[in-house]
């Protein structure tokens, strides 16, 4: 029997690259999810002398470069503070790893000051030497509402903006503040939460985050947290706020093909992008859809409902290439379906449940409906032509949600 695949707990950054089949990972965080023209040119540069080329990005808005050695990792990273894409210590990189509401600032119709409070977090965090002993993979969001609205982004500290103001979000709990006194809760529930020293995040475990405010003395200020869970809505093409939006597909891309997203940045746009969650580019100031083959711009793309890992050519856990099975399986998407195809039970690309998630084996897909990579699976060893027979015969649950901003999504 093979053994079930390792959990490291932890995900690669730029000073802490993972290895993988393909050679070792680095991650780019690009300071508050934005990247000048010139920027993206360093980034891509950098992917071919150092790695193999191939550039993805990540579902919480980092890119994830592939091919490294340990040695070029170290010069990678160099470059990238070079290029005044990082910190120069791991400790500093790691805290300052945001999840950011991707239309900040430019959307009309979301909280005015979020810039403001986004920078005062940043720069928080930045000097909060102190800070240490999160558990792995911790993060903290800020979400403003809008075209993406409020409860589509997961963390373990939610800043979030609400009709009467500013809230901090952590388990079930919501203590209503101002912007930026906001900022300092998150700090202090942060350092409240890294004195527990519990293997497990908030996210997970709502118990740790009732024990940090309790901590703080501000449990009883707290109100139930808000339970609204949003799909977020399609980023490609035109968005608020005069700008543009392109998702990557599943999968890599070449650095020859982000040095032309960022020539073309320049070019129409202000040269500046913003790295967004959900694979995600959005391009400032500009109504013009990127022309470069490889991005989805039509929100309509039946990609932007998928989900899936490397696969077999950069992860030894997967015995398929599942990203262009993914692809060959997305004409035969419904609208309403969304897919997770992963390359084994630990569903690194999406670890929720999925309307329909499949995961490779050597003899073919295991099939989990409403479920999770990791859960019991309805059935086995089927091949991609038996998936498509269930894909065109799929009929979607009669409860499904109308999404707030009138698409619809599963409920």
């Amino acid at each position: 029997m093979t053994a079930p695949p390792g959990v490291r707990g932890w995900c690669p950054g730029l000073h802490t690259p993972m290895e993988a089949a393909d050679g070792w990972l680095v991650r780019v965080r690009p300071p508050l999810g934005r990247l000048s023209g010139q920027q993206a040119h360093a980034i891509a540069q950098a992917a071919r002398t150092h790695g193999n080329g191939l550039i993805e990005l990540t579902s919480r808005g980092n890119l994830q470069l592939r091919g490294l050695t340990p040695d070029s990792a170290r010069a990678f990273a160099r470059d990238m503070q070079v290029a005044g894409l990082a910190s120069t210590d791991a400790a500093t990189e790691a805290r300052r790893g945001l999840l950011l509401s991707p239309l900040a600032g430019i959307d009309p119709r979301a909280a005015p000051d979020t810039p403001d409070v986004i920078r005062a977090l940043d720069a928080a965090l930045a000097g909060a030497i102190t800070l240490c002993g999160l558990p792995a993979k911790f993060v903290i969001a800020v979400e403003c509402g809008g075209y993406v609205p409020t409860g589509t982004l997961r963390a373990d500290i939610t800043l979030r903006a609400s009709g009467a103001g500013w809230l901090v979000i952590c388990g079930t709990r919501a203590w209503p503040c101002t912007g930026m006194s906001g900022v300092e809760m998150v700090l202090a529930l942060a350092h409240a939460l890294a004195a527990l020293d519990a293997p497990a995040r908030p996210l997970r475990d709502p118990a740790q985050a009732d024990a940090a405010l309790a901590a703080l003395g501000v449990l009883d200020a707290t109100q139930p947290a808000p339970q609204e869970r949003h799909e977020p809505p399609p980023l490609a093409g035109p968005l608020p706020g005069h700008a543009m939006g392109a998702v990557l597909p599943p999968g890599p891309i070449s650095a020859g093909l982000l040095d032309d997203v960022a020539r073309w940045c320049t070019d129409r746009g202000n040269g500046q992008m913003r790295i967004a969650p959900w694979r995600s580019i959005i391009f400032e100031h500009c109504t013009t859809p990127p022309p470069q083959t490889g991005l989805i711009t039509d929100p309509a793309d039946p990609r932007l409902r998928i989900w899936a890992c490397i696969g077999a050519r950069g992860c030894g856990c997967a015995p398929r290439d599942v990203t262009a099975d993914a692809l060959y399986l997305a004409p035969d998407l419904p609208a309403s379906m969304r897919l997770h195809v992963s390359g084994c039970t630990k569903g690194c690309a999406h670890p929720a449940p999925a309307d329909l998630t499949l995961v490779a084996g050597t003899d073919g897909y295991s099939l989990c409906p409403h479920g999770r990579a990791d859960d019991t699976p309805v059935d086995s060893g089927l091949s991609l032509a038996q998936i498509q027979q269930i894909l065109r015969a799929w009929t979607p649950p009669a409860h499904d949600a109308t999404h707030p901003n009138g698409r619809t999504r599963p409920a």
